[in-house]
């Protein structure tokens, strides 16, 4: 009975529960359950068949998951044997039942703590334990490493990629399969020769179809090296980002020649009011769009706001015809006025023509491809950093890119080499998301990466 009580309660086999005490050790209270090895014991040696005769026995502290709330540690007597064989001299010990001997934990307790790493930080998930925080992150980098090969994604077909700058970190380069919304990986860095190396390595890389990122040029040779059948798509919004920079530089240069006074005025009254969408506009914000309009000295602001309209409509009203698409461009940039004033519109349209090809790959995509579940993404990574005070590169990837894995599931199917699946209908991962992320066309037109000062 005793022996199916601890099977039962601690999920250790052969065993026998002796006693469970209360203990205080700084400043946590934990029990201590004591078990005894009442399996079976052999005579001879089980190598060569020679007789056996004691070799005493050894006592481990392993850590097991909360009893009563309560943290465990199960103090473990393990007996020994040794056999009479004159040349070499076998020792016997009993295997221990779902015991990972490296970490001195039960499994249970390694899956749970791994698990809870993932939610919170490494000092709230060694409250549930007897162990340091610094200790649990060493175990969790520990169970990172030793099934790396088991937490593999597949290779995605519809690829996303984009930046971010973490603090201590530098530059980091986010990867997502933007086809089923996941977050594929994340690297340190993002020159040419890394990114390039690492898409080489890339697992059925013929199979990636197409690549989202913002304009950056070495994306390019990366892409076309690594990934032969795969195409470059410009995403939208960073294209469109560019039309509302150029209405700002527009605005900057109109209040040069204002007073301060005037100067806050006018950002405080159409500096958001230029960026918004003429659909989005409430009554009040239309009626300054037309009192600019009238006014000689901020007509200027007025036919920006119509040029940045005309650009974002390129997209809008010409949402599955590429050629359509072409043409309003080249009737766009032709309505730029030839005042210096709007120059930062001219480089827009030189930015088009450098990127002529993968912009206009866009209507080319049999999804509506988009980089804004990886903007997304970068919101999540810059969260996951804080909660931490800053973790090293391999914990906040690790928090990031299995934070609501089945880390259970993933080791008891053994997917080795393989990792997990990923449905055609669902992502195999969900991330808690808010309501301001659940529209991502709203957070795209809204996103104001750099916001200006009061008196810009």
């Amino acid at each position: 009975m005793a022996d199916d009580m601890a099977l039962m309660l601690l999920g250790i086999k052969d065993y026998s529960i002796e006693s469970i005490e209360e203990k205080y050790d700084k400043k946590k209270h934990y029990k201590v359950i004591s078990l005894k090895y009442s399996g079976d014991i052999p005579d001879v040696c089980p190598v060569c068949g020679s007789p056996m005769y004691k070799h005493g026995s050894r006592r481990i502290q392993v850590n097991d998951t909360p009893l009563q709330g309560c943290p465990v540690v199960l103090d473990i007597e393990i007996p020994r044997k040794r056999c009479r064989n004159d040349g070499e001299k076998h020792v016997w010990k009993p295997n221990l039942y779902n015991v990972d001997e490296k970490h001195m934990m039960t499994r249970r307790a390694l899956m749970s703590l791994t698990e809870h790493s993932m939610r919170t930080t490494f000092e709230d998930a060694s409250l549930d334990f007897v162990l340091s925080a610094n200790t649990v992150k060493n175990v969790f980098v520990d169970f990172l490493n030793d099934n790396k090969m088991n937490l593999r994604f597949k290779t995605p077909e519809f690829i996303g990629i984009d930046e971010i700058k973490v603090k201590k970190l530098g530059e980091l380069t986010v990867i997502t399969d933007i086809e089923h919304r996941t977050l594929y990986d994340i690297l340190q860095g993002r020159n040419q020769k890394s990114l390039t190396e690492y898409f080489m390595e890339l697992r059925d890389r013929e199979k990636v179809k197409w690549v989202c990122s913002d304009m950056y040029r070495p994306f390019e040779k990366s892409i076309g090296n690594a990934m032969p059948n795969a195409r470059w798509a410009i995403d939208h919004f960073h294209v469109v980002m560019k039309a509302n920079e150029a209405v700002d530089a527009v605005r900057r240069e109109i209040q040069k020649d204002m007073t301060k006074k005037d100067r806050i005025k006018t950002k405080r009254g159409l500096a958001y009011t230029l960026k918004t969408r003429l659909d989005d506009l409430d009554a009040e914000e239309k009626l300054k769009i037309r009192a600019a309009r009238k006014n000689p000295d901020t007509k200027p602001l007025a036919i920006a706001f119509d040029l940045k309209e005309d650009f974002f409509n390129i997209y809008d009203k010409n949402p599955s015809s590429k050629d359509n698409a072409q043409k309003a461009f080249k009737k766009w940039e032709d309505s730029i006025p030839e005042d210096k004033l709007y120059d930062k519109f001219r480089e827009l349209a030189g930015t088009v023509h450098n990127f002529y090809e993968q912009i206009f790959a866009y209507w080319d995509c049999p999804i509506a491809i988009s980089n804004g579940y990886t903007e997304c993404m970068n919101r999540l990574i810059r969260e996951n950093n804080l909660r931490g005070r800053g973790y090293s590169f391999e914990v906040l990837r690790a928090r990031t890119l299995y934070r609501n894995a089945n880390l259970r599931a993933i080791l008891e199917n053994g997917l080795i080499e393989v990792g997990p699946i990923i449905p055609e209908d669902q992502p195999v991962f969900r991330f808690d998301s808010t309501k301001e992320y659940e529209d991502e066309d709203d957070y795209e037109d809204d996103y104001e990466p750099f916001p200006d000062s009061e008196e810009d």
